[in-house]
């Protein structure tokens, strides 16, 4: 039996103040590692970033791989570390997937505390390692033949009908804010700022999708979740049974919608499962720039979500991007004019940053608006570089700040006050009293620890 770690890096090690968010993705590979006869555990680093309990765990544990993913952001600054920790303090093999792998194989490969990268999906590949492994046969000219595995060809999606349903004891779910979900992988939508490569749909079996869920709730005594899908809901009869079964628990959740997939029947179905709160990708204001964006919505569908939302009582999470390709200032106005008349709750503005292998990135390489990163270092702050320092579009990089800024400082102070009035107003007293019995209570804890 080969044993796994399989480690969420932390979010950015140096700052350490993200909420965490259950790491499902882990908990998916981990569970169907198990159920074929290995051994995975995981750990968060958002949860425990002190490196004494990753060294205690790889000696208690002994791992043979130790498997994190990755994504293009400050959290390659752990992947590195972590790397190197185990590299140091044990024998394991150190496996990294994930959107960067995947995307960006040849900057971790290069990185000589890598054994080897997975890119697509991990279950296939990770469990054929542990297999050889179990068998004796772990050398590299075999693991090299397994498909996914460095630059190997992808292997078919994976058909998630027949996947187990994830074993939330894998993880300390007390320790989170919320419980998280997927219930499909993937989305049909070609836009062309997204990594999602695939541009399919796939759905997870709706009774083990509902039997997560609701057992998660049950279990844990879960009073909020998000559900994570790109596009939770339409007007299908999975839909309508998953809203069904949520609208018996006294919960209340957040989800992502396209905006063209907001109809009454869709709209009735989620309120009454306990959806509060809808993250929208508006992007934009203007209508040449959702279409160079292939989004395949409209400005006007994209009003009448929020329309929608105020009719039946959700809370309104509007994203947008600003300093786009060919953006020029005119089409930033739309964009704020948008917000001005249409009001969402939320209002969440940030500057375009293009991540590698999407149509939009190679269009940026192309007419030379971006330098490509050359190392693992140089793409860690690649999306993460200071707002305006990389500017690709046509509005000046002062008025692309000052707008960020403007709108930060109307938001930042005053959402958590929004939303409370808003859930309170909804009729959700139990809840908000729920949440401030827990920040009371980790306050306790925070101040009697500070005093040990």
């Amino acid at each position: 039996m080969a044993k796994v770690l399989l480690i969420q890096a932390n979010y950015d090690i140096d700052s350490n103040g993200e909420v965490p968010w259950m790491p499902i993705a882990l908990v998916e590979i981990a569970t169907f590692i198990n159920e074929n006869g290995q051994e995975a555990k995981i750990l968060d680093r958002n949860i425990y970033p002190d490196n004494n309990k990753l060294l205690s765990i790889l000696k208690d544990f002994n791992p043979d791989i130790v498997g994190m993913t990755c994504y293009t952001s400050q959290i390659i600054k752990d992947v590195k570390q972590i790397a190197r920790l185990t590299k140091e303090n044990s024998k394991a093999l150190v496996i990294v997937g994930g959107i960067h792998a995947t995307l960006e194989p040849k900057s971790l490969l290069d990185f000589g505390y890598i054994d080897y990268i997975v890119r697509g999906e991990g279950e296939y590949p990770l469990l054929e390692i542990c297999q050889l492994i179990d068998k004796s046969k772990a050398n590299k000219a075999n693991i090299l033949k397994i498909e996914n595995v460095n630059y190997n060809k992808l292997r078919p999606l994976i058909n998630l009908r027949d996947m187990p349903i994830p074993n939330y004891d894998l993880l300390e779910v007390k320790k989170y804010p919320f419980a998280s979900f997927y219930t499909s992988r993937g989305c049909p939508g070609k836009c062309t700022f997204c990594y999602n490569q695939s541009k399919t749909l796939r759905i997870y079996d709706t009774k083990k999708t509902i039997a997560m869920i609701t057992g998660v709730i049950e279990k844990y005594k879960i009073k909020e979740f998000n559900i994570l899908d790109d596009n939770f809901a339409n007007q299908s009869m999975r839909t309508t049974e998953i809203c069904d079964a949520l609208s018996k628990y006294n919960s209340i959740f957040h989800c992502f919608l396209r905006t063209d997939q907001v109809t009454d029947k869709v709209m009735s179905e989620l309120k009454k499962a306990g959806c509060w709160i809808i993250q929208f990708g508006f992007e934009s204001g203007s209508q040449r720039i959702l279409d160079f964006l292939n989004k395949g919505t409209t400005v006007q569908q994209n009003e009448l979500a929020i329309k929608q939302c105020k009719k039946y009582g959700i809370f309104v999470d509007g994203s947008f991007m600003i300093g786009l390709p060919t953006e020029n200032n005119t089409e930033l106005n739309e964009t704020i004019s948008f917000i001005k008349k249409n009001k969402p709750d939320i209002s969440n503005i940030k500057i375009y940053k293009p991540y590698p292998s999407t149509e939009l990135y190679n269009y940026c390489v192309k007419n030379k608006l971006i330098q490509v990163p050359s190392d693992l270092d140089e793409w860690k702050d690649f999306c993460e570089l200071k707002e305006g320092n990389v500017n690709v579009s046509n509005i000046p990089t002062e008025v692309l700040i000052k707008t960020l800024k403007d709108f930060d400082r109307t938001r930042s102070s005053s959402i958590a006050i929004r939303k409370s009035l808003f859930l309170l107003k909804s009729g959700h007293i139990n809840y908000l009293l729920f949440k401030a019995r827990n920040i009371l209570t980790n306050k306790l804890t925070v101040n009697k620890n500070a005093k040990k």
